[in-house]
């Protein structure tokens, strides 16, 4: 990460007072780092990007940061080709997702990856990868990967306009995906099969989740194998979720004398722990159990757990097609718990071959978290079928942590997970009674026959609830299962009729003649009759077949959207239901984007993306051939466009913020137009990085494009058209320099409007300010970063940390215009392994052109600080205690924070405890709104890094009431701050008298007079303690013995409103002899 060691060497200069402005106290949250596929390093404050760091030898590559939703892609220029190709996963580049997964830097030092390969031909041998699982399924490999520059060396092919290595047809995050977490068995008519004789005996079904307690009296003797697929180091669950789920299954009921009794007792359990003992696994994990259940022999195979969906293939729902076509299996998946918003479908329930699963309550409602389609990307039905998941009682393991104990050994839980399970259990009844049928007649069987809700679209419960008599007795299932004609493109008037076959098969031995009819509503709940059908009456022979069309005449709908209903065919005894849907297009046209290079020719040196200003709309088309063509719903978009040049290190940044889609379109992203960013600093200086780029906002969304070049890299951007009414564009030209001397220049602009068409500025040294940065000590072992940014309400600043010696000093010059905001910090990183352990962070300040500023920064004593902020650091907004005080504040009052090795933070209402949290801070919630008394305990202990203030502890009392609004009120606390005169060693002389400033500070930074306050030393490290002689002026006077090595300190302090704070700070300073 080191860019330079850097030196203060600028004369000295008047000071002066700077005006400062609170920053938003999210800003001081915790950092992360994650390094991505390409070796580059990127750093996360409090949940946004904060730095991007080149990997090593990539020093002057360029960066895409790209916003949506709380989400920062960060892409090198290298990769943008590969990803618009479709040849790498988004996610790889999706820091947030990245972080959430636990593949940030402190929690892993590989990257975990499925790549892959063509067909036939054996899985490439990869330098700087591990192969940990073949997966031939998916001609694939699991990889992880050494987080550094050398994979992404060995899996493209070396230029910056990247192509893959051979042998390498996509590279996947290998991703996380989670589980999906008495009266529902008779509910699906479980009890009349086991009458009947059908109990699931001589089945198998593969239960792929958390593991099994095969020691549950329920599940004894009911596993025929297990295998362990996951980094846990055996099958013992211990989350308790797959156990719940096996007992749904195939749970014998013992320990309750049947009351608990699964859906299908007599099946055989495969066992595949898929998931750890956190509930979460690899894509490759469950992949690979996948394929085992399959090679078993698993007639089912239960999978109650999922993740978001995408428009792609991912591998895991190729593998479900993949083994069900191969092996007959069918696998009965769960939906997942996003609902109850459209598209909302699970991974890989979002499979085609998959039997999904919704949940419905005890009266066949659908329940409001279960996942709904359409499926995302062509509008597929899902999901197929529903089954009981609220309130599901089944076996509790000894060692489960989910779920609510309802009785000795049961549990209850709620979810699709639950659901899925009832219908694996289903097949399995039905797999007894025909031990010839493959999963996708099983499929067909359980849909077709499943008791539909009236008021329910095929899109929220796909057939219906699953009913396990109707399917016993089912004799006619039918090829597809669901039928959608996809989308009818707009306008409808001309539209063509859409036709599909759908077969119908007699099970039986005597000829069906079926008494066909068709229902549908439209996209407002009315009925509609767009479906109709070839004949109403259909003879099917014995054991044969015979089938209908059906069309879909989109002429004939009146609202755009999603049309879904269902073909019925009655004997008279039983009725099959085919689920139907067909979208008729919203008002939609053609965008045709042309990008022209410099010499005015089509390129393909370029990357695109398009997203949606009044719509969750997001595209990254990409062709080579220099043109791109998207159908899209009439509506408002922002358009970007990045050129590169790689002979000239030169990009053309090419926005239109407003694009307005209300016909056929034509726009020519013309390098050729673009004009020059070019900014001059007032002397000789490194180019360290610079970010171009915009932010948009209105009513509906904010979008945030910024490109990040460093070194001797150019770039030019161009307006490609104007914004529109009611949108806010503010641009970015954030550029930082280090000269020769070690001087550091910070020169940013936000020009109204958005991106400019060009900008230059040559700077002159009487029009910035200048910061004289001194740097306090820092325990052997810690480096010193530091980082000076512009800050800005809306736009996310990426920065390039510096390394400077601690103790140490620079100067630093920064513009005034246009009354920019300039904040600072230090951060100390762990020498040997460049982690973050501490941070400190100066507020936004507007500084003035000609005066100087001192900064004094990780000065001692450390301890609690309440700095100005937007957000008060203990706020109260409804109900609800948001608690963040920086405990390790610096003597300047900087926000500081650190890795803690021990932290514990609790709020008492008098003397109750009722709320509680393992780190330094809290967030608690449902408190009593009428006026009570608090107290807020919270202990933090350093490690051995730290040689001062190695340990704090505070306690406050204060009284809080209910706060109308979403906007956080500060609570009456305070916080005393010892303000010493020590030396660069943060140490002060022993065996003599020393004064010790005090200073008691509220939420809004500023000194308040304490009604009564006392203080105690320690020159044993809290063990014994002495009171302390305070002034009228609040110094302390401290009498240092000559014989201790630290000074620990403490006080307690009432305010006028009579809240009261105490604190300790153990190991306060140190003292030289």
């Amino acid at each position: 990460m080191v860019l330079g060691t850097v030196l203060a060497t600028a004369p000295a200069a008047a000071a002066a007072p700077p005006e400062t402005t609170p920053p938003d106290r999210a800003g001081s949250g915790e950092i992360r780092t994650v390094t991505l596929v390409t070796g580059d390093q990127v750093m996360v404050q409090n949940g946004r990007v904060r730095s991007v760091q080149p990997g090593e030898g990539r020093e002057g590559i360029t960066f895409s940061v790209r916003s949506r939703d709380g989400h920062d892609y960060v892409v090198p220029t290298d990769a943008a080709r590969l990803l618009a190709q479709g040849r790498l996963d988004r996610r790889l580049f999706d820091v947030q997702t990245l972080l959430e997964s636990g593949y940030g830097d402190a929690d892993r030092d590989t990257l975990p990856l499925i790549v892959t390969h063509p067909e036939n031909r054996p899985a490439p041998r990869l330098a700087a990868t591990t192969a940990t699982r073949e997966l031939p399924s998916i001609d694939a490999v699991a990889l992880n990967a050494d987080k550094g520059s050398k994979t992404w060396e060995a899996l493209t092919d070396g230029t910056t306009t990247r192509r893959t290595t051979g042998g390498v047809e996509k590279i996947w995050l290998d991703g996380k995906r989670k589980s999906t977490v008495e009266h529902s068995v008779p509910q699906i008519g479980a009890p009349t099969a086991w009458e009947a004789g059908y109990t699931g005996d001589g089945t198998t079904v593969a239960v792929l989740d958390t593991g099994v307690d095969q020691t549950h009296p329920d599940l004894a003797g009911r596993e025929a194998a297990e295998q362990n697929f996951t980094d846990a180091p055996d099958n013992v669950d211990r989350v308790g979720h797959g156990t719940h789920v096996a007992s749904i299954v195939a749970g014998t009921g013992a320990k309750s004398d049947g009351r608990f009794r699964g859906v299908a007792s007599g099946a055989r359990i495969l066992d595949g722990k898929v998931l750890n003992d956190s509930g979460g696994g690899l894509d490759s994990w469950i992949i690979g159990g996948m394929e085992w259940a399959a090679e078993q022999g698993a007639d089912i195979v239960n999978m109650s757990l999922g993740g978001t969906d995408t428009t792609e293939l991912d591998p895991l729902e190729e593998a479900v097609n993949a083994l069900s076509a191969e092996h007959g299996t069918l696998f009965v998946i769960a939906a997942g718990n996003w609902g109850p918003g459209a598209e909302s479908i699970d991974s890989p329930g979002s499979a085609a071959a998959a039997l999904t699963v919704g949940a419905v309550d005890r009266n066949d409602e659908i329940a409001e978290f279960s996942g709904r389609g359409p499926r995302v990307g062509d509008g597929g039905i899902k999901p197929d079928i529903t089954a009981p998941g609220v309130e599901i009682v089944a076996a509790r393991h000894s060692e489960g942590t989910v779920g609510e104990p309802v009785v000795d050994g049961y549990t209850a839980l709620s979810g699709t997970s639950m659901a899925t399970p009832h219908v694996a259990g289903a097949a399995a009844l039905l797999a007894q009674r025909h031990p010839d049928w493959t999963g996708t007649r099983l499929k067909a069987a359980l849909a077709g026959s499943a008791r539909p809700h009236p008021s329910l679209t095929a899109f929220d419960q796909g057939a219906g609830r699953v009913d396990v008599p109707a399917a016993l007795a089912q004799t006619v299932v039918t090829q597809p299962a669901s039928v959608n004609f996809g989308t009818a493109t707009w306008p409808h008037e001309d539209d063509e009729p859409l036709y599909q076959e759908l077969t119908y098969e007699n099970l039986g031995e005597t000829d069906l003649t079926l008494s066909l009819s068709t229902e549908a509503t439209g996209p407002n709940g009315t009925p509609a009759d767009l479906f109709s059908l070839s004949t109403t009456r259909l003879t099917v022979p014995a054991r044969g077949t015979a089938s209908v069309t059906v069309t879909a005449d989109t002429r004939l709908g009146g609202s755009d959207g999603v049309y879904s209903g269902a073909v019925m065919a009655t004997t008279g005894q039983s009725t099959t239901r085919t689920p139907l849907a067909v979208t008729r297009e919203v008002e939609s046209y053609d965008l045709t984007v042309n990008v022209l290079g410099p010499d005015g020719e089509p390129t393909p040196e370029y990357d695109m993306m398009l997203r949606g200003l009044d719509s969750d709309a997001e595209e990254i088309p990409y062709d080579e051939d220099g043109s791109v063509r998207l159908r899209l719903p009439k509506g408002h978009y922002l358009l970007d466009v990045v050129g590169y040049q790689e002979q000239t290190s030169h990009f053309d940044v090419m926005m239109h913020p407003g694009l307005v889609v209300d016909r056929n379109l034509t726009v020519t992203a013309d390098t050729r137009r673009t004009r020059p960013v070019r900014v001059t600093p007032p002397v000789a200086a490194e180019q360290l990085l610079s970010q171009i780029g915009t932010m948009v906002e209105n009513e509906f969304t904010s979008r945030g494009t910024a490109v990040l070049i460093s070194g001797e890299t150019t770039i030019s951007t161009a307006h490609l058209g104007d914004a529109l009414p009611g949108t806010t564009i503010s641009g970015e030209v954030i550029t930082r320099w280090l000269a020769q001397n070690g001087s550091f220049y910070g020169l940013s602009w936000f020009p109204e409007g958005g991106l400019p068409n060009g900008f230059e500025k040559e700077v002159r040294q009487r029009d910035l300010a200048t910061l004289r940065a001194e740097f306090g000590p820092a325990s052997e072992g810690l480096l010193g970063v530091r980082s000076v940014f512009p800050v800005s309400g809306k736009n996310v600043v990426v920065d390039r940390l510096v390394e400077v010696p601690v103790p140490g000093a620079r100067t630093e010059y920064v513009n005034t215009d246009a009354g920019v905001l300039w904040s600072t910090s230090l951060d100390l990183e762990d020498a040997e392994t460049r982690d973050p352990v501490a941070f400190f962070r100066t507020p936004p300040t507007a500084y003035r052109a000609g005066r100087t500023y001192p900064l004094r920064i990780n000065h001692a004593v450390f301890g609690p600080a309440l700095p100005p902020a937007r957000w008060p650091w203990a706020g109260r907004s409804g109900d609800d205690l948001d608690v963040a005080i920086p405990l390790f504040g610096d003597s300047s009052g900087n926000a500081g924070y650190t890795v803690t090795e021990s932290a514990r933070t609790e709020l008492y209402l008098g003397d109750e405890l009722i709320g509680e949290s393992s780190y330094s801070g809290g967030y608690f919630e449902g408190l009593p709104a009428e006026p009570r008394g608090y107290r807020l305990v919270t202990t933090a202990t350093r490690p051995k890094l730290f040689d001062t203030t190695t340990s704090v502890s505070a306690e406050w009392t204060f009284t809080s009431v209910h706060v109308d609004g979403e906007e956080p009120e500060a609570v009456d606390l305070n916080a005393v701050r010892f303000l010493p005169e020590l030396d660069d060693n943060n140490s002060a002389p022993a065996g003599r008298q020393f004064l010790v400033p005090l200073r008691m500070q509220d939420q809004t930074g500023a000194t308040t007079k304490p009604r009564s306050i006392t203080v105690e030393a320690s020159y044993d490290r809290g063990t014994s303690w002495q009171p302390v002689r305070i002034t009228g002026n609040l110094t302390a006077v401290l009498h240092h013995p000559a014989d201790a090595q630290t000074v620990s300190l403490r006080a307690e302090a009432t305010d006028r409103e009579g809240n009261t704070v105490h604190q300790t700070l153990i190991d306060a300073y140190k003292l030289r002899r």
